[in-house]
Order: C-alpha cells, then structure tokens, then sequence
C-alpha cells in the first residue's frame, strides 16, 4: 500500500473496483432507457416515453463521466486515512475535501464491509461508528481492515479497564501525601485507642 508521510491510501486495486460497481450501474440504467423506447410504440403517449429515455440516456453519459472516469481516480488521489494511539483520521471528498479526526473514545463501534467484487479483490471498507455519525476507511486491504478493527479495540478495553484503576491510585496517594506529618501520627494513635477500648 503507497503513502503519503503518514497518511496511507486505499488499495491500489479500488479505483478498478469502483469503475466495475459504476458500469454495472450504468448498464443498468440503459437497460431502463432502451425499455422506455421500446415501450414506447406500443402506447398513444410516445412523445412522454421519448423524453424518458433521452433524460435516462443524459444521466447515463453524465455518470459514466463522473463516476467511471473521474471519481476513481480523484477519489484515489485525495482519500487518506492514518490511525494511532489517540484515534482515527479519515482525509476524504470529491468536490469539497474534509479531514475527519476521530478520537478513541468516542468510538462505540466498528465494522468491516465488503461486497462481492470487494471480496474477489480481497479488499473490504471498515466503517467507525460515533454518536455523532460515521467514518469510512474505503477500499482498503481486509487484512488492513482487520488489523485495524483489533488495534482499536484493544486500545479501547484497554482504557476501559485501566483509567479506573489508575484514577483510585493517585486519589489514595495524593489523600495520604496531603496530610502533615503531625496529624498523620495522631490519626495513628487515635487509631490505637479505639482498638484498646473495643479490647
């Protein structure tokens, strides 16, 4: 996988995944418009029809313009990701570019994705799930993803169980170092009392 400094992309393979998702959706889509102009000698409203499947036939060049040709390769040239001790970055957009920073605790879920053509090139899109919405890390090696997935999580039980512990420890010690010497040696024999009276 190529990076950028400490950036890393998505696979060198997604633009070719991208490409082959949006032609199947094109093809579809002429499908639609070569149905509408067939349909449209058999019933009285021709010219409705005709309209139809030019604005189909529109849609159809414009988005094997922006969709097969330029965003695979924009997308692959903008997107980046980076993921650490402190959290998860996502660098991503077509027109307008955004950086998303993502803290560890923030984080309360994470998934892996992958479709059929998305597995056939062993890839998959881990998704990183937030109160306030979501992340994607798209198009990356499902080894990567996985990687990823266990890092995260690991980091987050982590400190789940540790802050606690930690927290309790410096309360007892800073509690125990606040008191004068003094006082700490009569709260010892008071102490001592109470265990000879209750003698």
């Amino acid at each position: 996988m190529m990076t950028d400094g400490n950036y890393r992309r998505m696979a060198e393979q997604a633009p070719k995944v991208m490409r082959i998702v949006s032609l199947i959706i094109s093809v579809i889509i002429g499908i639609l418009a070569v149905l509408h102009l067939i349909v449209s000698f058999f019933v009285p409203f021709q010219t409705i029809m005709w309209w139809i499947a030019a604005g189909l036939l529109v849609v159809l060049i414009l988005f094997l313009i922006i969709f097969v040709w330029l965003k695979p390769a924009y997308a692959y040239h903008i997107f980046r990701y980076n993921y650490s001790e402190q959290g998860v970055v996502v660098r991503k957009g077509f027109i307008f570019v955004k950086e998303l920073k993502i803290p560890l605790f923030r984080i309360q879920n994470i998934d892996i994705d992958e479709g059929f053509i998305m597995r056939k090139y062993g890839l998959a899109t881990l998704t990183v799930s937030t109160a306030g919405g979501n992340a994607q890390i798209q198009l990356i090696p499902k080894k990567e993803a996985l990687k990823i997935k266990r890092i995260i999580q690991k980091r987050i039980l982590d400190d789940i169980g540790q802050p606690e512990r930690r927290t309790i420890s410096q309360e007892v010690q800073h509690s125990v170092s606040s008191i004068p010497e003094e006082k700490y040696d009569k709260i010892e024999d008071t102490q001592s009392n109470n265990e000879g009276e209750k003698v």
